[in-house]
């Protein structure tokens, strides 16, 4: 199964192939796990400790981005997060969807391995008139 975007946003670029369903099936079975653990270990609570924890292992992440127990964890964390939140994959797609046409839009600063790019505010634009 391919999953179809509209052609705006592809812009020619090829859509990335699906797993493979073995690959999909034991994805959500670690995902089903971790939410019983998670569930079992840190109770009924909101998402927002689970965010504030993704920002310390994305700064993790980023001093190490080749070691993948830290997107694991990266990905439990959002996994977590967002189930804490009640949004289903199909409400977070969605969004996803809308956001990406939203920064297609946007204007961005000149690339700069290691720094965050944060897009150009309409009134920044102004000012380098």
């Amino acid at each position: 199964m391919v999953t179809v975007l509209p052609a705006a946003l592809l812009q020619g670029k090829a859509v990335l192939p699906d797993e493979k369903d073995a690959s999909l099936q034991l994805r959500n079975l670690i995902r089903q796990r971790h939410a019983e653990w998670s569930d079992k270990t840190f109770g009924n609570v909101g998402p927002v400790g689970s965010l504030k924890h993704l920002s310390k292992e994305a700064l993790e992440a980023a001093t190490e981005p080749d070691d993948l127990s830290e997107w694991a964890d990266m990905q439990f964390l959002l996994w977590d997060a967002q189930r804490r939140s009640g949004i289903s994959d199909t409400e977070i797609t969605a969004a996803m969807e809308e956001k990406l046409a939203v920064n297609m839009t946007r204007q961005w600063p000149e690339p700069k391995d290691g720094e965050p790019r944060l897009h150009i505010k309409a009134d920044q634009q102004q000012e380098h008139k």
